[in-house]
């Protein structure tokens, strides 16, 4: 992890104009909050102010500077939900059809017992779909891209929190997409006479809504300044045994002091719990393998007589004791114990036939959009085993964190998928982005359970010629960062000219043809 100090350049409706901001670069890790003995987290949801930029000033916060200051002094401001999407929340139609900058902001203080030798971090679990933060009119961190998690280290400058006074957050956000963003999207000006001046609308090629706002939760968290960064676990199966590696990555905040110890004071040590809590393995070091005989597997609610026995999670508690500091870190990650293997006409679990019944699904639902709501994910997924279907596909981009365990915890499978829904042009800029999206989606979702498949896009324009490079980039990229499931890309060309089916077969795993009327998976 490091932090750079760039100037960045956006294009957003046409207008172009440079901010200097702080951003972190996370090349690996960032486990769920969660508390622990040593670590707690502390939720920034709930009502915030705010306020969009006007449709024909839409750098206004920018030239005003709305970030150094209290929203609410900077114009009217509405009552808005965090999570949620803000489209739909008021009854004023211009925010629910807004293009362009949005703005956040709200108070919060940091407990006193956070002042002293504690690592503290900012995590968002997903805007859509660039998102620019401050704290106390201070820039912190930006990210681009929706659906997935972003974070940023508090505890060192140039970030000035107030331990005895109230701290300000400040979010902006804008939901422009460009032919360079995953997924694409396009202004489009109409110089007809009979629009206004200044009118444009944003086009795109998917048919879903698209939802903006800051539709997961917002986290602040603490870990010591010795932590667990990373964990990263692959499980199989052996007859009645089951096998799980494991490797664990650890940092701290002291960067020169854990270069020279951490080899010498450091311990890594790993217990495996059954969900009585009774311990069914242990190991020490940074990496090993757990042998668990006789263990209990995860499975898919449909290969079980009894849903009790579905969806059986482990609980890994990992434990990294720093001799010197005389700190611990405590990390509790929930796995199941299976394994996922193709042949040219079957998908194996745990080494029997899985025949998928299911459906591609969406986020959406009334009035929240795209906010995680844990009561509208609960019902969906009891309909979802109501019409019996066992699998889904996180039609058209990654779901929440919260949809994650879920699934893991009921045996509903899972083939994840990438934002990256109807894409054409293929150009380099658009590559960088999809395979930014694909490194961060595996590294959130690849200790799950449920994920049996990466899906790396929907329905592209696979007949044009570039298509071909592209997504052999995309696929080799894949399966270097995982190896243990299949690749799916998802067509909906016609087969004679699809160049991706005919020239990349050799590479994916599984080719899912689009067609409402007759939906057909093809193993290759």
């Amino acid at each position: 992890m490091r932090r750079i100090f760039r100037t960045l350049s956006l294009l957003i409706v046409g207008i172009e104009f440079s901010i200097v901001k702080m951003v972190e670069i996370e090349a690996k890790g960032m486990l769920f909050p969660q508390d622990s003995e040593t670590r707690e987290i502390k939720s920034l949801d709930g009502l915030w102010n705010f306020r969009i930029s006007p449709k024909n000033s839409p750098n206004l916060g920018f030239t005003e500077k709305w970030y150094s200051r209290p929203l609410q002094e900077t114009g009217d401001v509405e009552i808005m939900p965090v999570p949620s999407s803000y489209n739909d929340i008021t009854q004023n139609k211009l925010i629910r059809d807004h293009i362009g900058w949005a703005w956040y902001d709200r108070t919060f203080w940091i407990p006193n017992d956070w002042l002293k030798d504690t690592r503290l971090v900012l995590r968002f679990g997903g805007v859509n779909y660039h998102a620019t933060v401050w704290i106390n009119g201070i820039p912190v961190v930006e990210h681009s891209g929706g659906h997935l998690p972003f974070e940023i280290e508090l505890s060192s400058p140039p970030v000035k929190l107030l331990f005895k006074s109230i701290n300000r957050i400040t979010v902006a956000i804008n939901n422009t997409l460009t032919p360079d963003t995953v997924p694409q999207g396009e202004i489009f000006r109409p110089t007809d006479t009979r629009y206004p001046e200044g009118y444009f609308t944003l086009n795109y090629n998917f048919d879903f809504f698209n939802y903006a706002g800051i539709h997961r939760s917002v986290f602040l968290y603490t870990t010591p300044q010795t932590y667990i960064s990373d964990i990263t676990v692959h499980t199989r199966t052996n007859g009645e045994t089951g096998i799980l590696d494991y490797s664990i990555q650890f940092l701290s905040s002291q960067r020169s002091y854990l270069s020279i110890t951490r080899h010498k004071v450091s311990e890594v040590s790993v217990s495996l719990l059954d969900k009585k809590g009774v311990v069914v393995g242990t190991g020490e070091g940074e990496s090993g393998q757990l042998l668990i005989t006789d263990a209990k597997l995860w499975w898919p609610f449909t290969m079980v007589k009894n849903d009790t026995d579905a969806g059986y999670l482990h609980t890994l508690v990992v434990t990294l004791t720093d001799a010197t500091l005389r700190t611990k870190d405590v990390y509790r990650l929930k796995i199941g114990i299976r394994s996922v293997k193709w042949t040219n006409t079957s998908l194996l679990i745990n080494d029997k036939p899985f025949y998928f019944r299911g459906f591609g699904r969406h986020e959406d639902f009334n009035i929240r959009g795209k906010g995680i709501d844990n009561v509208m994910i609960v019902k969906d997924h009891n309909l979802v085993k109501w019409t019996g279907a066992n699998s889904y596909r996180t039609s058209h981009y990654p779901y929440a964190e919260e949809i994650m365990d879920l699934t893991d915890r009921l045996g509903i499978v899972v083939i994840d998928e990438c934002p990256a829904v109807s894409l054409n042009g293929f150009g380099s800029k658009l590559l960088s982005n999809h395979m930014q999206s694909i490194r961060e989606l595996i590294q959130r979702d690849k200790n799950r359970a449920s994920v049996i498949m990466w899906s790396v896009g929907n329905e592209p324009q696979s007949q044009q010629p570039a298509a071909e490079n592209y997504f052999k980039e995309v696929i080799d990229l894949t399966r270097s960062l995982d190896e243990t499931r299949p690749i799916t890309l998802v067509l909906a060309q016609d087969f004679e000219r699809d160049v991706t089916v005919n020239k990349l077969t050799n590479l994916i795993s599984l080719v899912l043809c689009s067609s409402f009327n007759t939906p057909i998976i093809f193993v290759l």
